[in-house]
C-alpha cells in the first residue's frame, strides 16, 4: 500500500471512530435520560395523575378518593383545616369543567357512601356533599339522622344538621334532633342548632323559640347568648323585642351580649336583608339607644351601624324588595329623627371615634348633604387625639363627594348607593357558618354558605337523592 493510502485508511478508521463513539455518547444519554422520564411518570400516580391531566372527566370512583385522601387533614369544630393539600386537591378537582347535574349527582352518591366512614375528616365531608340549595329528601333525612344519633364529634354534628335544618318546621324528628343538640357539651353545636329556629323555617315552630330565649338567658357560653341574641327577629316573633329591652337598658348588660342584642334590634326591622315583617316596636328601640345620653365608649356600640345604611327613604323602582320594605315603614319611620340622632352622635366627643365614624358612613348612604360634612369638618378643626380619626372620616367622604367615580355597577363611589361590600354580613344573611370554607355542592362556584331559600319553589330537574 502506497504512503498515500496508508493514510487515506487512518482517516477513514478515524472518521469511522468518531462517528462511533459520538453515536455511543448519545446512545447513552438517550440510555440515561429514559429512566428521568420513566420515574417522573411513576411520580404521579391517584389523585394527582388525575390532575395533572386535564382531559380526565370526574368520575364517583375517582371523586370518592378525594374525599377518602381527606382522612390526612386536621378536623377541628370549624372545619377541616383549609391548608390540608387533600383538601386543597379537592377543591381543584371540583373546579374541574364538570356539569352542575353531574356534580349533584356525584355529590349525593359519594355523600351517602361515606357518611359513616371512620374518619371524621371523611364523614365531615361526606355530609357536606348532601347538601342542597333545593332541600333534602325524605331518604336523606333518614339517613342524616341515623348517622347523628351515634355521631360524637362536634364538627361532623354541625355538618349534619346543615343538611337537614331548614327541615325541622315539616319533620318533627328533626325537631327534636336540635333541640337536643340546643343543650350539647359544644357551644357551636348549641349555636348551629339554635341557629335554624331563627330563621324563616322556624317561623311559629312550637317549643324552638322558648328554648332559644332560654340559652340568651342561661346558656354558659356568653358568645352563644350575644350570638342568639344578634339573631333573635331571625323568625320574626315579636317576643324579642322585650329581651332586646331587657338588656339594651340594663346597666350590668355584658358588654357582648349588649353588642349581640344592639345587631338584634336593628336587625329586627331594617339591614342587608330588609325583614319581610318590619318591627316598629325594634325601631323605637333603636332610636332611644341612639338618643341617649350621655353616651360612652361602648354604648352605642359601633357595632352594627352598617345595617341603619339600608333605611334608605328613597329606591330605585328595580329594587321592588326595598320598596316594599318602604311601604311597610313608612307610617312610623322617620328619616329626620334617625339623621338628627346620627348628628348628634358624629359630634359628641364622649361617644367613642369608632362609633361617630360609623354615625358619618350612615349620614353619606342616607343622603346627607356636603354642605353638612363642611360643617361637621370645621366642628373639628383642631382635632386632637382620637378625634383626628373622625376628622379624617369627614374629610374622606368630602374628597368622595367633590371628586364621584362612576363605575361599571352604575353606582357613584363616595355618594348613596347600594349596600356595603360585605364580607360579614349580619344575621340572616349568612349562617352561623359563614366562616366554613368547605367546597360544599352542589354548586362548586357558587356560594357553599347559602341557605336554603323557604319561598323557592321546588326544582323538578334536582338530580334524585
Amino acid at each position: 500500500m502506497s504512503r498515500i493510502g496508508f493514510l487515506r485508511s487512518i482517516a477513514s478508521g478515524s472518521s469511522i471512530a468518531v462517528f462511533l463513539l459520538a453515536f455511543g455518547c448519545n446512545e447513552s444519554k438517550s440510555t440515561d435520560a429514559a429512566p428521568s422520564a420513566s420515574a417522573s411518570a411513576v411520580a404521579l400516580t391517584g389523585v394527582q395523575a388525575w390532575l395533572a391531566d386535564e382531559s380526565k372527566p370526574l368520575t364517583a370512583d375517582v371523586y370518592e378518593q378525594f374525599v377518602l385522601d381527606l382522612s390526612k387533614c386536621e378536623l377541628n369544630e370549624r372545619g377541616i383545616d383549609p391548608r390540608c393539600e387533600a383538601y386543597r386537591d379537592l377543591k381543584k378537582a371540583r373546579s374541574r369543567n364538570t356539569s352542575l347535574k353531574d356534580i349533584a349527582g356525584l355529590n349525593a352518591a359519594v355523600g351517602k357512601k361515606l357518611i359513616t366512614h371512620e374518619s371524621p375528616a371523611v364523614r365531615w365531608q361526606a355530609a357536606q356533599l348532601l347538601k342542597s340549595v333545593f332541600g333534602s329528601t325524605p331518604a336523606v333525612q333518614e339517613l342524616v339522622l341515623k348517622a347523628a344519633e351515634k355521631e360524637k364529634e362536634p364538627a361532623v354534628l354541625i355538618s349534619l344538621v346543615r343538611v337537614v335544618g331548614s327541615q325541622h318546621r315539616d319533620n318533627a324528628k328533626i325537631k327534636e334532633l336540635l333541640l337536643k343538640l340546643a343543650d350539647h357539651d359544644s357551644e357551636h353545636v348549641r349555636q348551629e342548632a339554635m341557629s335554624w329556629f331563627l330563621t324563616p323555617f322556624g317561623k311559629g315552630v312550637e317549643g324552638t323559640f322558648e328554648k332559644v330565649l332560654e340559652h340568651v338567658e342561661n346558656d354558659k357560653s356568653m358568645n352563644v347568648r350575644r350570638f342568639l341574641c344578634g339573631r333573635l327577629y331571625g323568625s320574626e316573633d315579636e317576643r324579642a323585642v322585650p329581651v332586646f329591652e331587657k338588656y339594651l337598658n340594663e346597666k350590668e348588660t355584658d358588654p357582648k351580649l349588649y353588642e349581640g342584642c344592639w345587631q338584634g334590634v336593628i336587625s329586627a326591622w331594617t339591614g342587608f336583608p330588609k325583614p319581610e315583617n318590619p318591627s316598629k316596636k325594634a325601631y323605637e328601640l333603636t332610636l332611644k339607644v341612639l338618643e341617649k345620653k350621655p353616651r360612652t365608649r361602648t354604648s352605642p356600640p359601633w357595632t352594627s351601624f352598617r345595617n341603619l345604611r339600608a333605611a334608605k327613604a328613597d329606591f330605585p323602582e328595580r329594587d321592588k324588595t326595598s320598596q316594599a320594605w318602604l311601604e311597610k315603614v313608612k307610617p312610623w319611620y322617620k328619616v329626620d329623627r334617625l339623621l338628627k340622632a346620627l348628628d348628634s352622635i358624629a359630634v359628641d366627643r364622649e361617644a367613642y371615634w369608632m362609633t361617630r365614624t360609623a354615625a358619618l358612613d350612615v349620614m353619606r348612604d342616607l343622603g346627607v348633604d356636603q354642605k353638612k360634612f363642611e360643617a361637621l369638618e370645621k366642628k373639628y378643626e383642631k382635632a386632637e387625639n382620637d378625634d383626628v380619626h373622625v376628622k379624617r372620616k369627614i374629610q374622606e367622604i368630602l374628597r368622595r363627594m367633590q371628586s364621584p367615580v362612576d363605575d361599571k355597577a352604575g353606582h357613584w363611589v363616595g355618594r348613596p348607593g347600594g349596600p356595603p361590600p360585605d364580607g360579614r354580613m349580619p344575621p340572616g344573611t349568612r349562617g352561623p357558618h359563614a366562616d366554613d370554607p368547605a367546597p360544599d355542592g352542589p354548586n362548586p362556584r357558587g356560594n357553599p354558605h347559602a341557605r336554603p331559600n323557604p319561598h323557592a319553589p321546588a326544582n323538578p330537574h334536582a338530580p334524585p337523592q
